[in-house]
């Protein structure tokens, strides 16, 4: 009897959780049944997931080009695609297929952008599985037709390969060891991942931290805190059972918008007997049952008590990770996967192979099907790259088809802000803003919510190229002069200042702003002209006070010394006296805003934490970002001294030397006085 043929499809094949997965669940599915399992890569696959799928038993068809991909298609039995929002993945399943009997696993929660499980996904394949209880009971499953929902709609586990985990042992060890296993940056972890194990009062305990990319911003908020001593960062480790041997808690605190599923990392740590002090959010609250496999937490305040209350109670540790252990055995594993899987494998195979049209909901009746733009004009549905994302998104950010789509003015520039301050993982992440506008490299639109992020973090000379590039792929609402003429002030290009808000007045002839900004344009070509109204909107946003102080750090000096200066710079104002008289003005020269608010924010948390400083009545604190001539000319009188720093860049000062604005050195400053002279309409002073 012939092998049936099941070809998994997924964008790229890698060594993230769904390929591992993947890879672990086909191996046993084949030992338990008569299945061959293939595997195609859209993209290029990376080299040591290949090998990881030929040791696996599996066959890799390496980014085909479209003759490889349809003979692969036609030829077998079910085609399963593992879908997490990608441009490509997508495109593949909007293109022309063959017949196929279609399987989709997500691998997401599906509920937050960028990755969303959609309906019109859902309606594409012939059977749909969800990855996780959380995911399974979203409404876009259990919305479903009763007789749909139990036709096509089916849960099985990511599974990981337990039998790397085999013969594990706890080991003896000194300290007492909380662990994370995983992807380590922003997007992923809680973002006071940090400052709240730092908090955590328990002897001789360690961070064991396994994973990256993002390491050294959290070993600085541990160097920051004092704390460096307690962290270990290992960066990827290939064998982590003997990481696992070596925890007394698996500590995996997320951010609250991920998309964490079913966690192959949490799997095992339950599987090892460690037991898991976990968020509730995303997939995870239904991985872990709370006091029962592991104990769930909902502040940052709970999470520090959880992990001191099972330091204080090892019998609490013992029974939660006994429990953890049975549980993983009997549920999770990809042995059970392929258990589940391989029937589901069988009722597909007694359906025909079907050919399918995007937006036509396979097994629906015709009255829940969707209606397309192709049923009402009779042509195809052709989509920009800026609609596929939106789409792809469904109704979980509506804000991007409003700033394509609205004609309500105050709605657009709403959407507009919405989108520059968009999430981490929807800006960047995958399935995010970012990758679409790579993918779908001359829509207008793409482009332009990519300028609104890079204008949002100080990137104003990126901004304006990509709002350029936005009006010349063919997005030209009025709206987007207005941000380019704002925008080259900023960069100091008058011309094209000039150029852009008199374009925005003969689109809008009614819009004062842009008459107020062109009479300021032309009052600001005169040398050094600043219009009354600029200059107190520009000390306004800088939270200029009665007394203002400069620093300019050498952001290429090393990241240790250069933070320790500039704590104690800030520890200096956050004691004055005068503190509510006082800003400190941080130059950001030769480094992004986004890049100087992370240092500075780390360095705030440190003090407010370790010293209990109290920023709430003063100082402000402001970052300078690529003024022109005119702020600064405008900023010189308002300055009233520069703090002398040892890592000091001193080609940026070179510009307030010529202003012979005061120096003082930071031993100085705890002995001067915030003081104004006799009169009322004195100037404020430190003195």
């Amino acid at each position: 009897m012939n092998s049936i043929k099941i070809l998994h499809i997924m964008q790229s094949l890698g060594i993230g959780g769904a390929a591992l997965s993947m890879m672990a669940t086909a191996k046993y599915s084949s030992k338990l049944g008569g299945f061959q399992h293939n595997i195609m890569s859209l993209a290029p696959a990376k080299p040591n997931a290949v090998e990881k799928a030929i040791e696996a038993g599996m066959r890799v068809i390496n980014a085909p080009d479209r003759a490889t991909l349809v003979r692969e298609i036609e030829s077998a039995d079910i085609v399963q695609v593992h879908f997490w929002n990608n441009p490509q993945l997508y495109e593949f399943l909007r293109s022309n297929l063959p017949e196929m009997r279609l399987l989709m696993w997500f691998h997401i929660a599906g509920d937050r952008a960028p990755q969303v499980i959609t309906p019109k996904l859902v309606g594409f394949s012939d059977f749909a599985i969800a990855c996780n209880p959380y995911s399974y009971e979203l409404a876009v499953f259990h919305s479903l037709p009763t007789e749909v929902r139990c036709h096509k709609i089916g849960m099985v586990y990511d599974g990981t390969d337990f039998e790397r985990l085999s013969n594990l042992q706890p080991q003896v060890h000194n300290s007492f060891n909380v662990g994370y296993i995983g992807t380590v940056n922003l997007a992923k972890m809680h973002p006071n991942y940090v400052p709240m194990s730092a908090a955590i009062t328990i002897p001789n305990v360690r961070f064991i931290v396994c994973g990256g990319p993002f390491q050294s911003y959290f070993k600085q908020q541990a160097g920051l805190l004092g704390a460096t001593d307690r962290f270990e960062f290992r960066g990827f480790v290939e064998d982590i059972k003997s990481v696992l041997e070596n925890l007394d808690i698996y500590g995996y605190p997320v951010g609250e918008d991920t998309y964490a599923a079913a966690e192959l990392n949490l799997q095992e740590a339950m599987f090892a007997g460690v037991p898991p002090v976990v968020f509730p959010y995303g997939g995870i609250k239904r991985l872990v049952v709370d006091d029962y496999t592991g104990l769930i937490v909902h502040s940052e305040i709970e999470y520090k008590q959880a992990i001191e209350y099972l330091y204080h109670h090892p019998e609490e540790r013992a029974r939660l990770g006994g429990n953890a252990r049975e549980y993983a055995q009997q549920i999770f594993g990809a042995e059970n996967a392929a258990k589940k899987l391989n029937p589901i494998y069988e009722r597909l195979l007694q359906r025909p192979k079907r050919d399918r049209s995007w937006g036509v909901m396979m097994g629906y009746p015709q009255v829940n099907q969707l209606i397309s733009l192709e049923d009402v004009t009779g042509k195809a549905e052709q989509l920009s790259g800026a609609e596929c994302f939106i789409q792809s998104l469904d109704d979980t950010a509506p804000e991007f088809k409003i700033s394509q789509t609205s004609d309500n003015i105050a709605e657009l520039f709403e959407a507009d802000r919405k989108i520059a301050s968009s999430s981490t993982l929807l800006a960047t992440g995958e399935g995010g803003i970012s990758q679409y506008r790579d993918y779908y490299e001359n829509d207008g639109y793409l482009s332009f919510w990519w300028g609104l992020r890079d204008q949002y973090q100080g990137k104003y000379d990126a901004a304006l190229t990509e709002f350029i590039k936005a009006i010349d792929l063919g997005c030209n609402h009025w709206r987007l002069g207005w941000y380019v003429a704002q925008l080259a002030l900023k960069v100091n290009n008058i011309p094209l200042a000039k150029q852009a808000v008199s374009e925005v007045i003969r689109a809008v002839p009614d819009f004062a702003e842009a008459q107020e900004l062109l009479e300021s344009i032309e009052l600001m070509s005169r040398p050094g002209h600043f219009s009354e109204r600029e200059e107190m909107e520009f000390a306004n946003n800088l939270r200029l006070r009665e007394v203002n102080l400069i620093i300019f750090p050498d952001w290429s000096q090393p990241e240790e010394p250069l933070l320790e200066e500039l704590a104690s710079i800030i520890r200096a104002i956050a004691t004055h006296p005068d503190k509510s008289l006082m800003t400190l003005l941080i130059d950001t020269n030769n480094i992004t805003e986004e890049e100087v608010d992370a240092a500075v924010s780390g360095v705030i948390m440190s003090l407010m934490m370790e010293e209990e400083l109290d920023l709430d009545d003063g100082p402000d604190i402001s970052l300078l970002t690529e003024l022109t001539e005119t702020e600064w000319k405008a900023l010189f009188p308002r300055v009233h001294g520069k703090i002398v720093m040892k890592n000091e860049n001193k080609e940026a000062t070179v510009r307030i030397q010529a202003e012979n604005v005061p120096q003082y050195p930071l031993d100085s400053i705890s002995d001067r006085r915030v003081v104004r002279g006799e009169d009322e309409d004195s100037a404020w002073m430190l003195r």
